[in-house]
């Protein structure tokens, strides 16, 4: 039998709902952020919680917020038919989830299938099935046993995540990712890519992989590739993209996308080979974004780290543009082929000290030949 104290689902007090709490003074990210408060943080359980919100957001159910005392529940709600066939409820080391009364009527074999399944429990005075999910494999198994009986949806995309359910992979999530998979890791369950190549450190990666393995430590819990769709326009992509890496076609043989490259690195490159083989080495390999994203958690904004200045206390929020990242950990002479930059060795400046920087940097490197593109 589930513990923990019963949602009294007809209470119309408990109700938040979709749109916001009692006097619209809460976003459902924060009515849902209350009740996942209720689970330790990283904990297993508050995994499961987080996958089967993912989940029910990718079969189309609305998300409706519960919260009476101690209790705090999120309903999965039809659109359609604005009933709550199933609940996810937050207790301190685990998840209850209910088979609730409008799923029991549409399939009157659910509650005695649910049971030899998963165990006896005492219904409550609803007629109700609960259960304790205390992992993302629970949650699972959970979900297959209802698609099994047809009572959860199972249409072409129904596993698909919405683009916000990747709102907190970082720079430093896709670097990672990527590392591990130049590395050889291949242990991740997507195969490989088809069309597309991500081009990282001398490597051609599949896209869907990196992004996957990114999402799947951003989110705490395996982000397969039915989850999302890779391919041009796809939130894969643009995200990828966006933290600075480059995505060419499989018979392509750049080396580095011609829009990641500034007028001003060209400028001061002026053909260099060694200056060159810096920006294509450092350029769409993801650095700049993943530098950014760790010095932001670091210190909580974004500043030059040589004269110190705030870009958005000059500039407002749009000023964090005038913060560039340097390679400085490393003289550029000095890095073989198998030199891995670590974000200890990148330097976040102003676009003036780095101008400075640069200026610098060329005037210690001896002459050396000039790279011919001809």
């Amino acid at each position: 039998m589930a513990g923990g104290k019963e949602i009294d689902h007809n209470d119309p007090g408990t109700r938040i709902g979709s749109a916001g709490a009692t006097g619209g003074d809460l976003t459902l990210d924060e009515e849902i952020a209350e009740v996942r408060s209720v689970l330790l943080a990283g904990s297993p359980a508050c995994a499961a919680f987080d996958y089967l919100l993912a989940q029910a957001r990718a079969a189309d159910f609305e998300l409706v917020c519960r919260v009476a005392g101690a209790v705090k529940a999120v309903e999965f709600q039809r659109p359609d038919k604005k009933r709550n066939p199933f609940a996810a409820q937050a207790a301190r080391g685990h998840v209850n989830f209910y088979l609730r009364v409008p799923i029991l009527a549409e399939h009157p074999g659910l509650f005695a299938a649910a049971e030899r399944r998963f165990g006896g429990t005492e219904p409550n005075k609803k007629g109700e099935f609960r259960t304790r999910l205390h992992t993302v494999d629970n949650a699972r198994r959970m979900l297959d046993f209802l698609r099994e009986q047809n009572a959860w949806p199972r249409h072409r995309h129904a596993e698909r995540f919405l683009a916000e359910a990747f709102r907190s992979i970082t720079g430093e999530h896709l670097l990672r990712a990527a590392e591990r998979l130049a590395d050889g890791f291949t242990a991740h369950g997507f195969g490989a890519s088809n069309k597309f190549d991500l081009l990282f450190e001398g490597h051609r990666l599949p896209p869907k992989a990196v992004f996957g393995v990114a999402a799947s430590e951003a989110l705490g819990f395996p982000v397969g590739p039915e989850n999302f769709s890779g391919g041009e326009s796809t939130t894969a992509f643009r995200i990828l993209r966006a933290h600075g890496y480059s995505i060419v076609g499989k018979d392509d043989t750049g080396q580095v996308d011609p829009a990641l490259v500034s007028d001003e690195d060209r400028s001061w490159a002026e053909g260099r080979l060694k200056l060159v083989a810096h920006l294509r080495r450092e350029r769409g390999s993801g650095l700049a974004s993943a530098k950014r994203d760790q010095f932001r958690a670091l210190h909580g904004r974004l500043f030059c780290e040589r004269c110190a200045m705030d870009p958005v206390d000059l500039y407002g929020e749009a000023g964090e543009a005038c913060i560039e990242v340097h390679h400085h950990g490393t003289h550029i002479a000095a890095m073989g082929q198998s030199h891995r930059t670590k974000l200890e060795d990148l330097q976040c400046l102003c676009a003036n000290c780095h101008r400075v920087t640069h200026r610098e940097l060329k005037a210690a490197l001896p002459p050396t030949e000039v790279e011919d593109d001809r």
